[in-house]
């Protein structure tokens, strides 16, 4: 099974949430079947950004273009091609069903592609297999637990694929194999926006790093010091 990968380009993006501003100045460019990566610390917005760049989150100023689709113009369009592997709040497998209810009720509530056999290709396409049907998905190590979400999200066929948060909890090792997971999954044509607090170790990708963005007080403080000194 192959995918075929959306282009992501961003230009210079802002947003704000209920606290403020959640990301701002914000230029970005991913090639179709291209891996993602969004580096920054707590508060530095970048779960906000995958919200927005999967056409899922308001902006304030900027440009955003998926699949050729325009989020100004086509927002439906943005969140029909991209999928949700996990992404807070919200976005998250139940940690207390069992792996083969969790693949059950995708087969339910998926898209129209979403089957066993397609799942099953896409873990192949990642290189590894699914985690056995009678384990919770609670019980699972956090990273078996996140290449679930993210085939079960892929087995649809989109464009793009959305994870945040790539290797909490998981040792060194383990986020290793993630990461390659989600490098391989790219291989087959799917584009992958990830987030993470470090990058990983690889030189082909797209990596953009993300600082909290400066708040009211501190702008404030910026002008009158400007003003002081002119």
């Amino acid at each position: 099974m192959t995918w075929v990968g959306v282009e992501v380009v961003a230009d210079n993006l802002a947003a704000r949430g209920s606290s403020g501003c959640a990301f701002e100045n914000v230029d970005l460019e991913v090639a179709a079947g291209q891996l993602a990566v969004i580096v920054g610390s707590a508060g530095s917005g970048r779960t906000s950004l995958l919200w927005a760049l999967s056409g899922r989150m308001r902006l304030v100023t900027g440009r955003l273009v998926v699949g050729g689709h325009r989020y100004d113009e086509q927002p439906g369009a943005i969140q029909d091609s991209v999928a949700i592997a996990r992404l807070e709040p919200g976005c998250v497998l139940d940690p207390w069903l069992r792996v083969e209810e969790v693949i059950a009720e995708r087969t339910l509530i998926g898209g129209p592609r979403f089957t066993e056999s397609a799942l099953a290709t896409t873990f192949a396409a990642m290189g590894t297999s699914a985690p056995a049907g009678q384990r919770l998905v609670g019980e699972l190590a956090p990273g078996e637990a996140l290449v679930l979400a993210v085939a079960l999200a892929a087995a649809e066929q989109p464009g793009a694929v959305v994870v945040d948060d790539v290797g909490a909890g998981c040792t060194s090792s383990e986020t290793r194999w993630v990461w390659q997971c989600l490098r391989e999954l790219t291989v087959h044509g799917c584009t992958v926006l990830a987030a993470a607090t470090a990058p990983p170790p690889f030189d082909d990708i797209t990596v953009l790093t993300l600082t909290p963005p400066r708040t009211a007080d501190a702008r404030a403080a910026d002008r009158s010091d400007l003003q002081e000194n002119a």
